[in-house]
């Protein structure tokens, strides 16, 4: 805003030093100092890579001296490049190229602006190649993530935002598409690892399970329930204690389901004992 009111200033400046001149050679002079200091803020703008000041600056200059060749052709390639600059803040590259073409063969045109137009041409070309390399690592990565390969698509996400070149304000759009892959996958890995984790415990809960009944005969339908012994109900504790009664007295008590050390504990019981013998429980 404050480099609009500058250039409107000028405008208007030179309008009014133009219209306050009477005399025709005063008037011709006058209109030549406005020129040729107008058309030294312009070259001063262009310095500054302001080509949209540059270009009101030209265009003021006309003002002092119409159809004056020189400021017309400064004044379009300032629109050019001010153009340029604007579609290439759009990713619209081949316009981009297009204005500054014209920049370029301008024949009589302003020589840093020309040099501007080449460097900006350069810089596109690389762009261009660098985007066509970022944009088939994003849908590879965008292919790993559809297809569930979650992990993969996070490496690759976050390699390339390790780029960087990638980091840079002509790739902008692409960015926006890496980091928008690199946010879905981590959440479904973390969701998929979080399912697993779970899936494993109930796994393992299950075999668990089928490892305690393995100390049950193999066809042992038998099984007592509510189990007692002198009134008083056997529980998991007596059971485990009984068993380490046997493997105290040297008796592998693994091959003993729960139902014979439960036989075992209440035979014991009987005969007035509270330790179980192996014969109690059917070795």
């Amino acid at each position: 805003m404050k480099k609009q009111f500058t250039t409107l200033f000028a405008l208007a400046a030179s309008l009014f030093l133009l219209s306050g001149c009477n005399n025709s050679q005063s008037n011709t002079n006058h209109s030549q100092q406005i020129y040729t200091k107008i058309m030294a803020q312009g070259d001063h703008a262009v310095k500054k890579h302001d080509y949209a000041q540059a270009q009101a600056y030209y265009q003021a200059a006309l003002k002092a001296r119409p159809d004056d060749s020189k400021a017309q052709t400064y004044a379009q390639q300032a629109q050019n490049l001010t153009s340029a600059q604007k579609a290439v803040k759009n990713y619209s590259f081949a316009q981009a190229q297009n204005n500054l073409a014209d920049v370029q063969d301008n024949s009589k045109g302003s020589a840093s602006m020309k040099n501007t137009a080449t460097k900006m041409l350069q810089t596109i070309k690389t762009v261009q190649k660098n985007r066509t390399q970022y944009r088939h690592r994003i849908e590879t990565a965008a292919t790993a993530n559809d297809d569930h390969n979650y992990a993969q698509a996070q490496k690759q996400a976050i390699a390339l935002m390790e780029i960087t070149e990638f980091h840079k304000k002509y790739y902008g759009d692409l960015f926006k598409q890496a980091n928008e892959i690199l946010l879905t996958s981590s959440k479904n890995l973390q969701t998929t690892t979080a399912n697993s984790a779970e899936s494993k415990a109930d796994t393992d809960t299950a075999n668990n399970g089928q490892a305690n009944d393995s100390h049950q005969a193999v066809g042992e339908s038998d099984a007592i329930k509510n189990p007692t012994a002198n009134g008083k109900k056997i529980t998991a504790a007596d059971i485990q204690k009984a068993r380490k009664q046997l493997r105290d007295q040297g008796t592998q008590d693994a091959a003993a389901s729960d139902s014979d050390i439960i036989r075992a504990i209440q035979k014991a019981a009987t005969s007035g004992r509270s330790t179980i013998t192996p014969a109690d429980a059917g070795f």
